[in-house]
């Protein structure tokens, strides 16, 4: 049993951390509250247009917002006081989710409020997990890196296959403005948690303006072997998700199956995502974690190679709970990495450009995906697709020596800020 239990999800973050237990929490419910919107956007929307394209719009608007705030978030999370940060923006966001309650609510509701409240929703929420991401690290010690992403990682899982299903329940039920009732209380709550925290401003002030200051950023991250190779690393891991884009067309086409079984398919990689937190508690004592990086993507990407070659249910499932595996570990792994290794002035600024890896990659990888499954077809795409994830970690691998060769901190005292 002692054996096992170096498997375990590490715990210990939330014992000794009191402020890290609010943004765990904080971060629990805006998670579940954002998980009500993914699935009463959509609906509202296509009941009232009865276009996909409009759908598709009120995503990519949302989308192209958060990657702007990501990116401004970090400046101003090397600025200012990272506590009201977070709660300014959640308490905005939460006013976004009210408009959207009044609007749904309205006898005839309008298209338009829908988009702008995507838009103040999407800033907001750049900007609120971009300064999070920055204050962690100076509430737990360095080794505990892992363990929090873990944390946080098992918690976005679970939400994100729980609170949407939830929603439609809801909705089924009620109607989508209940849906947005409850996300606009989700965001006071977790303004409220974030209140609890002590000041937290960062160490050194930038005063560079704002587009020098993000310039900075990514100088920064370019010239740090691990760190930009952290993040070139996991550009290629988000680019692999764009799967999801070829499985309607492959269930359908390849395996024969149902909207039932195409649903049991999707929520495989998430099965794997949750397994792999679960039994997460090694990363935090993996010495050489840079070289499990690059093994872990490649095994996501090994794992969608398995989906292309062997055409059966059984198969398919595995691979893509493979998938899933390999890609939370890689997660985990690279949030410990950037978190140990950036320097506190660029916090924020290296915060802001993963949150931008994060957009960027998964809309190039449904693009790239899509693009080949109506070239080829989607099982040659699979195979295609993960194939190439696999040849591309390899080379860098072999080009990314900082990265490579990295090996993790040892254990430090705990921060003083633990309590």
């Amino acid at each position: 049993m002692a054996g096992l239990s170096r498997y375990a999800i590490d715990l210990s973050p939330l014992r000794t951390s009191r402020e890290f237990r609010y943004i765990f929490i904080a971060r629990t419910i805006s998670i579940f509250g954002l998980g009500l919107l993914l699935v009463a956007v959509p609906l509202q929307v296509y009941d009232m247009t009865g276009s996909t394209l409009a759908v598709g719009a009120a995503s990519i608007v949302v989308g192209v917002s958060v990657f702007v705030g990501t990116l401004f978030g970090g400046v101003i999370a090397d600025r200012y006081d990272r506590r009201p940060v977070i709660s300014i923006a959640r308490a905005t966001a939460g006013i976004a989710f009210a408009i959207l309650a009044i609007n749904a609510f309205l006898p005839t509701s309008h298209l338009w409020v829908i988009y702008v409240a995507g838009v103040i929703e999407g800033l907001a929420g750049g900007i609120s997990a971009t300064a999070l991401m920055a204050v962690i690290p100076s509430l737990l010690p360095k080794d505990k890196m892992a363990a929090a992403g873990a944390l946080m990682t098992v918690m976005s899982d679970l939400g994100t296959v729980a609170s949407p299903a939830i929603g439609g329940v809801i909705i089924a039920a009620t109607s989508v403005g209940t849906n947005y009732v409850l996300a606009a209380l989700s965001s006071a709550l977790t303004a409220y948690c974030i209140s609890r925290l002590p000041s937290l401003p960062p160490p050194v002030r930038n005063t560079e303006g704002p587009l020098q200051s993000i310039a900075s950023g990514f100088r920064y991250a370019a010239k740090d072997s691990v760190v930009g190779g952290t993040l070139l690393v996991g550009f290629c891991a988000m680019m692999l998700t764009g799967w999801n884009v070829l499985l309607p067309a492959y269930a359908s086409e390849v395996l024969d199956a149902g909207p039932g079984t195409t649903g049991l398919l999707y929520s495989a990689p998430a099965v794997g995502a949750l397994l792999g937190s679960l039994t997460s508690g090694w990363t935090g004592t993996v010495r050489r974690g840079g070289l499990v990086v690059f093994v872990a993507a490649i095994i996501a990407a090994a794992g969608l190679v398995g989906v292309g070659s062997v055409p059966m249910f059984a198969v398919t499932f595995l691979g893509l709970v493979a998938h899933g595996f390999g890609r939370v570990v890689g997660d985990i792994l690279r949030y410990a990495v950037i978190q140990t290794e950036t320097p506190e002035e660029y916090r924020g600024r290296v915060a802001g450009v993963w949150g931008a890896q994060i957009s960027t990659g998964t809309a190039t990888g449904a693009l790239v995906a899509g693009a080949v499954g109506a070239a080829v077809g989607p099982q040659e795409a699979f195979l295609l697709y993960g194939a190439g994830g696999v040849i591309a970690l390899g080379v860098l691998a072999l080009f990314l020596r900082g990265l490579r060769g990295y090996r993790a901190h040892q254990e430090e005292p705990a921060s003083t800020v633990a309590g």
